[in-house]
């Protein structure tokens, strides 16, 4: 007869993400994971895995959430120059908040040793692939409705800029840097734009 689970695995996911991303990769303990799920060594192992394994589907879960969150509405034919303005300054408040200088898990893991394991490395390219993808896109959609005036070398230029942006938002938002600092790189990144 097979075991019963004896806990909740959207709530376990969550509360590994939640450790991961407060913690980084290097400084989360068994201990830590023990503490924040509720569960002891044993069935972590049993039922996500060793810490690696449990770090890799805290990546998913993350890029699955941030995605929808915020490169969803630069993904679509709708997408243009606000939604782009809208979501560099969605950070820039962001980084006002509790949750917001938690900064971003793939950005902060990615200057980790564990960045050099090749699953790590596929998630975090797989993700900074989609956050330029979304503004090329963006950007695509804003110059066919003539919002912009850029050419596909432009294009190709703004959204590897606008990347750049995002990153550093996101990095910077978690350092703690003067908002008004955050204000000038959403600015700087959106000026021209339309």
């Amino acid at each position: 007869m097979a075991r019963q689970i004896a806990y909740d695995p959207v709530e376990l996911r969550t509360d590994l993400l939640s450790v991961f991303w407060r913690q980084g990769y290097a400084e989360t303990s068994l201990s830590d994971l023990e503490a924040a799920t509720g569960l002891n060594r044993r069935q972590l192992y049993n039922g996500p895995g060793d810490k690696l394994a449990m770090f890799l589907q805290a990546m998913d879960d993350f890029s699955d959430q941030a995605g929808r969150m915020f490169l969803t509405p630069l993904e679509n034919e709708t997408a243009g120059v606000r939604d782009i303005a809208n979501l560099l300054n969605t950070f820039v408040n962001l980084s006002q908040t509790k949750d917001g200088r938690k900064g971003c898990l793939v950005c902060s893991v990615s200057q980790e040793e564990v960045a050099a394991d090749p699953k790590v490395r596929a998630r975090a390219d797989a993700y900074f692939d989609r956050i330029k993808a979304a503004y090329h896109n963006a950007l695509t959609q804003a110059a066919k409705r003539n919002e912009v005036d850029l050419d596909a070398e432009g294009i190709a230029q703004r959204s590897a800029r606008l990347f750049a942006a995002h990153v550093a938002l996101c990095i910077l938002g978690r350092a703690g840097r003067p908002v008004e600092e955050l204000r000038d790189i959403a600015a700087d990144a959106a000026a021209d734009l339309g």
